[in-house]
């Protein structure tokens, strides 16, 4: 299930619900951020099991690879997982249980269709990222949802962030993706140039970070985690990555991008 990208999705859409109410609520914040863990935690099985040729090169410790369990089980586990997913939507609202199952349905177009078409399946997923923090304002209240400021800035932060996390394991993932013939953006037009259009995405990230000062919505202590702590030193380490696009440096790249996306809901959170 990849429980810490499901924690990250879960807290998104806490954070997208503090983003949003003008009171209190946690009933159905607490539920839904719970339905986007198991949503998620689908999703992941799913994504193994259509991945495993891949994962064979690309991830040789994951379970499915090393038969610890099989993939009818993976199968069962995302459907229960969906069905007790949606179960809790709709225990929430009408608008939450729909931008569920519009994730459920996102979720397995991307693992049985669009990771296979360059770009496309980039943009699913952050896409789906970014959702985490508008289904958390729609659960509280679903106008309020799209106002600004509210979680519509950390959905545009989250599609840029995982966008370009995506096309760094694109690159990452380069040799196992073509050995099954799946047409990723480094394979299209090379690992040099996808490494530019990461450092053009993440620097249009630091421009738009300045727009909530620049209106007066955020303060000071968004800025110092957000732009000063995160984002500055990433945009560094991109610069060099693009200089030096070794496999260990790729690997760390991964990460430090995955700790950025906790430390810009941080950032979110005091802002």
């Amino acid at each position: 299930m990849r429980p810490i990208n499901c924690l990250l999705a879960m807290t998104g859409v806490w954070v997208g619900a503090y983003l949003t109410w003008f009171k209190p609520l946690f009933y159905a914040p607490g539920i839904t951020g719970i339905a986007a863990f198991l949503a998620c935690g689908a999703g992941n099985a799913v994504n193994d099991c259509v991945d495993i040729d891949i994962d064979r090169i690309n991830r040789p410790d994951r379970v499915l690879v090393k038969g610890t369990l099989s993939r009818r089980y993976a199968l069962i586990l995302a459907a229960v997982l969906n069905l007790v997913a949606v179960g809790l939507a709709l225990t929430v609202s009408r608008e939450v249980t729909v931008v569920g199952l519009v994730t459920i349905a996102l979720l397995y177009m991307y693992n049985f269709r669009l990771k296979s078409i360059p770009v496309l399946g980039n943009l699913a997923v952050s896409f789906l990222a970014g959702l985490t923090f508008v289904t958390g304002g729609v659960a509280v209240d679903f106008y309020f949802a799209f106002d600004l400021p509210g979680p519509l800035i950390a959905f545009i932060f989250a599609f840029l962030f995982h966008l370009v996390r995506e096309i760094v394991k694109d690159v990452q993932d380069i040799e196992g993706d073509r050995a099954v013939g799946i047409s990723t953006l480094p394979q299209v037009i090379g690992v040099q140039k996808s490494l530019l259009i990461v450092l053009a995405l993440f620097f249009v990230l630091v421009l738009l970070s300045f727009m909530p000062l620049l209106y007066g919505w955020y303060g000071t202590p968004y800025k110092i985690v957000a732009i000063y702590v995160m984002e500055l030193p990433i945009l560094s380490f991109l610069i060099f990555l693009w200089g030096n696009p070794t496999p260990v440096m790729l690997k760390v790249a991964s990460g430090v991008l995955k700790a950025g996306m906790a430390l810009g809901i941080v950032a979110l959170l005091l802002a």
